[in-house]
């Protein structure tokens, strides 16, 4: 998945994305809204929730914690790689919620570290049908989506010299003069690699070592034009230090609030969607007030506010539609009004494979010297 990153590559909190570019702080007014309306809130207990920092609308606690009387309480973890250790160990035991990236939903079930959602105490029937049923998580059993993001490109087209529409073209783009040097892409093996596979034809999740190695290698060849594959700073595209990236649209999008003169894409044939989710940990101590917070969260109000927050957009079907007219380019928070669902794919870790990706991944970085 690609995380907002500053440039030194630690992580950058997504609050305050959408207002940093004109959204209204409508997170901010939750507190008065009448949550208990159509259910009546648990009044007591504890809830322990293992998040990213600061991936919660700070209004949108309060408005829970003051109709039932229970504040959350969040540990973060900084990479989907520290989750995973933690969750797989006897220390992940005392969790009740865990958003961890559909890259792992698969390896986490199993293992036996979650909980099978009872579809019964949640209602799902307002979510995107897009971020449901998808690879990783075939019908919902395990996880419901908190919120999403893509692999696309940002640009200079003056610099480029025309428009990227595929990744040939970011390739091709990469190798000219001007650009060249000035490229940044993805630390993550399979998000640098996979672009390859996907002009092959081949599908991320299921090739072998060989097929992987083979895309590694134009990956090899290219990495002398490439100046960073480390943490994206929107300063850096503003300036022209960086003039094509691989990225995901919130970064793009504060980018382009920077310098109009910018251009994002969602290159064919293939590209990525990230989903990060919700999910319960198997015998989690305190479940029923998990679902309670659930249900509260899927809430069509608090999904708008938290995309507010956050600058990604939550799973709610006709988000675009609800936001406020006020957001700037708003489309953009959707990757832009062309994306096609059916030509993105999420990866899935597989342990046969993952750590080869790892692996490509150091040897592409040590060939751009």
């Amino acid at each position: 998945m690609t995380r907002i990153l500053c440039s030194n590559g630690s992580s950058l909190t997504r609050r305050s994305m959408l207002g940093l570019l004109g959204a209204a702080p409508a997170a901010a007014s939750l507190t008065s809204i009448g949550l208990g309306a159509s259910r009546a809130w648990a009044a007591t207990g504890q809830l322990n929730i293992y998040s990213w920092p600061d991936y919660f609308s700070t209004a949108d606690l309060d408005a829970y914690a003051k109709k039932t009387g229970v504040t959350p309480n969040i540990s973060t973890y900084d990479s989907d790689d520290t989750m995973f250790a933690k969750v797989n160990s006897p220390a992940g035991s005392g969790f009740d919620i865990v958003i961890p990236g559909s890259s792992w939903i698969k390896q986490l079930a199993a293992k036996g570290l979650l909980e099978e959602i009872d579809h019964s105490k949640l209602d799902l029937g307002s979510l995107d049908p897009h971020l449901l049923n998808r690879d990783y998580d075939p019908g919902n059993k395990y996880s419901i989506p908190k919120d999403w993001g893509l692999l696309g490109v940002i640009y200079n087209p003056e610099a480029v010299g025309g428009e990227i529409k595929t990744w040939e073209d970011f390739f091709q783009a990469g190798e000219k003069p001007g650009v060249s040097g000035k490229i940044r892409m993805s630390d993550s093996g399979w998000e640098t690699i996979g672009p390859e596979l996907w002009l092959e034809g081949k599908d991320w999740n299921t090739v072998g070592e060989a097929d992987i190695r083979k895309a590694a290698e134009r990956l090899k060849s290219f990495a002398k034009h490439v100046k960073s594959f480390s943490g994206l700073d929107v300063n850096s595209l503003a300036n022209g230090a960086i003039v094509l990236a691989q990225t995901n649209q919130a970064k793009a999008r504060a980018a382009i609030g920077l310098n109009p003169k910018l251009k994002w894409v969602v290159p064919g044939p293939m590209s990525e969607l990230w989903v990060d989710n919700y999910v319960l940990i198997k015998d989690a101590p305190n479940l029923e007030q998990a679902y309670d917070f659930l249900a509260f969260q899927l809430r069509p109000e608090i999904q708008l506010a938290e995309t507010e927050y956050i600058g990604f957009p939550a799973p709610l079907a006709g988000l675009r539609e609800k936001l406020g007219a006020d957001v700037k380019d708003a489309d953009l928070i959707f990757g832009g009004k062309d994306v096609d669902f059916s030509k993105l794919t999420s990866f899935v870790v597989n342990p046969e494979t993952v750590g080869f990706y790892s692996q490509l991944q150091t040897e592409i970085q040590a060939a751009a010297g």
